[in-house]
């Protein structure tokens, strides 16, 4: 019921949210140096990673709350990334480094909390900077994933999935459902940087204080590689003076202009997701 109920809040709300924001001409923008078949996808509403997480927020709280450090990781990074999000339709995005200094400070805040909840003894400084590392890694490796229609709501309901008996959970798997039902290609509204980061930060600090962060790589191997592309992709570029090792970075992008549709990039990577979440679930169940 938990699930069921987010999912219909969320569906309702974040059709009404892309429906105002098409009716006021406020869509995103494509970047001009991305697949040339992205361009037609310019001006469709963004931002529902807000109406999404007021679906979860509203369920989670109405069915008795809950790891309340899980749900204050997702709203701290939902509204860094809502911020960007409102600075490039005004003005201009957070730039790297301006948002970075935001991250640090929501991650660093969220790594001392956490310190008392891990179910594992931390070391101190070492555990510290593990933790603020897990967040802002993981809030931007979702940011990065999320470049494709359905893509990292995709992924990101299956990193969910072994933490579901949470009620918490089932709010943020109904909520990334109802989002998913208008982000199915082709995508009436996208979730934007308030949905990507607040759910990177929200999968990395469930896996944390659950006692599973040694695992968080494993299960999350696509977004890790997302991240690791686009890392590869510049230190390349400046090594070979302007050579690009891959087509396009993220790893998504690469793997489009090679020839593979949108659609079989996010069947192929949700299942590939899911393939190492279980074996994470399996790692873990045996240790």
């Amino acid at each position: 019921m938990t699930l069921a109920a987010a999912f219909l809040l969320s569906w309702l709300l974040v059709g009404l949210w892309a429906r105002a924001l098409r009716e006021r001409g406020l869509g995103k923008a494509i970047r001009a140096d991305g697949p040339a078949a992205h361009l037609e996808k310019a001006g469709t509403p963004s931002m529902a990673g807000l109406p999404m997480a007021v679906a979860a927020g509203l369920v989670w709280l109405l069915t008795g709350g809950g790891h309340p450090l899980v749900a204050l990781a997702g709203g701290l990074f939902l509204l860094i990334g809502l911020a960007d999000d409102l600075m490039g339709t005004m003005t201009r995005p957070l730039r790297a480094r301006e948002k970075l200094a935001l991250q640090l400070l929501a991650g660093a805040l969220l790594a001392y909390l956490a310190l008392g909840e891990a179910r594992y003894t931390p070391w101190a400084g070492l555990d510290f900077l593990l933790y603020l590392l897990a967040l802002v890694g993981a809030a931007n490796a979702l940011n990065f994933t999320d470049g494709l229609d359905g893509l990292a709501a995709s992924v990101g309901a299956v990193l969910l999935l072994p933490f579901y008996p949470l009620k918490l959970v089932q709010a943020a798997l109904g909520a990334l459902l109802g989002f998913l039902w208008h982000n199915a290609p082709p995508a009436r509204v996208f979730m934007g940087d308030a949905g990507s980061e607040a759910l990177g930060a929200f999968w990395a600090m469930l896996y944390l204080v659950e006692g599973k962060l040694w695992y968080l790589p494993l299960a999350g191997l696509i977004p890790v590689l997302e991240v690791v592309s686009v890392i590869l992709q510049v230190l390349y570029f400046k090594k070979t003076g302007g050579q690009r090792l891959l087509r396009m970075a993220p790893l998504h992008h690469h793997l489009e202009l090679s020839g593979w549709g949108e659609a079989k990039i996010v069947a192929r990577f949700a299942v590939l997701t899911a393939v190492f979440t279980a074996l994470a679930v399996a790692l873990w169940g045996a240790a």
